[in-house]
C-alpha cells in the first residue's frame, strides 16, 4: 500500500467506520464494537490494496460501504468461512452459538433451581491421567511383592470380600484376612503413611470449581433477599 492510500485509510476510511459500525453490525460472541473496528481497518487497507495494484480508482466511501456489508455478513479479516462453529458467519446463519459457562444448562430435579452448563459438562471422575498414574503404582507394587496380592487385590476392586478369595483356594477365612493385613502393611510401607490421605484428597482444579460455584451460590441468595 503507497502512503497516499495509508493516509486515505487513516484519514477518510477510519472514522466512517468508527462512527458506523457500532451501530450497524452486531457483534457476535465476545466481540465488541472496538474489536470489530480493528478488524473493519485491516479488511479496508486488504481491500485499498487490491484496488491500487489492479490500478483502479475509487472513493473513500465505497470502501468504507463494503467493508461494513463484509463484516455485516459475518466476515472477518482472519477469514470468511461459515462452517467453523466458531466463525462469526456461522454464528450469524444460526448453525451455532457460543454460550458461558455459567448460563444455566437445566433444572436439578432435586431442587428445583438452574445447573450451570459449566457444571453439567465438568467431570467429577479423576483425569486419564491420573488414572494412569495409579495403575502404574499398582503394577509396580503387585510386580514386587507376593503374587497372592494380585488375586486378593482383584478381589476387592469386584466387590468381593476375603471370605470368597480364601473359598477359592480352600483355605480358611483367616488366612484371607491375615494376607489382607500384611498388604495393608506392605502397601503404606511402598506407598507412605500419607497415601490414603492423598487419595481422598481434592484435586486442586476441582475445588477451584466447588469455589465459584459457591461464590455463584452466595451471589444468587444475596440477590434473593
Amino acid at each position: 500500500m503507497s502512503p497516499q492510500a495509508g493516509f486515505v485509510l487513516i484519514d477518510q476510511i477510519v472514522p466512517r467506520l468508527r462512527s458506523a459500525i457500532p451501530r450497524c453490525v452486531r457483534p457476535v460472541g465476545a466481540e465488541d464494537a472496538e474489536e470489530l473496528v480493528q478488524d473493519a481497518t485491516v479488511l479496508a487497507a486488504q481491500m485499498l490494496d487490491r484496488l491500487e495494484q489492479a490500478g483502479k480508482e475509487v472513493t473513500p466511501g465505497n470502501v468504507a460501504y463494503y467493508t461494513i456489508m463484509h463484516m455485516k455478513s459475518g466476515r472477518r479479516s482472519y477469514g470468511s468461512g461459515r462452517a467453523d462453529v466458531m466463525s462469526s458467519g456461522g454464528q450469524l446463519d444460526g448453525k451455532s452459538c457460543v454460550l458461558s459457562f455459567e448460563d444455566a444448562g437445566g433444572i436439578d430435579p432435586d431442587t428445583g433451581e438452574e445447573i450451570p452448563l459449566g457444571e453439567m459438562l465438568a467431570c467429577s471422575q479423576d483425569d486419564p491421567s491420573t488414572n494412569a498414574s495409579h495403575m502404574i503404582d499398582w503394577e509396580q507394587f503387585l510386580d514386587g511383592h507376593d503374587h497372592r496380592y494380585s488375586v486378593l487385590v482383584r478381589d476387592m476392586a469386584e466387590g468381593k470380600k476375603a471370605t470368597d478369595t480364601a473359598n477359592r483356594f480352600g483355605l480358611p477365612s483367616t488366612w484371607a484376612y491375615q494376607l489382607k493385613y500384611k498388604l495393608a502393611n506392605d502397601l503404606r510401607e511402598y506407598l507412605g503413611d500419607d497415601a490414603i490421605a492423598d487419595s481422598l484428597r481434592i484435586p486442586g482444579w476441582r475445588g477451584n470449581i466447588m469455589a465459584d460455584k459457591e461464590k455463584v451460590a452466595c451471589r444468587a441468595d444475596r440477590r434473593r433477599y
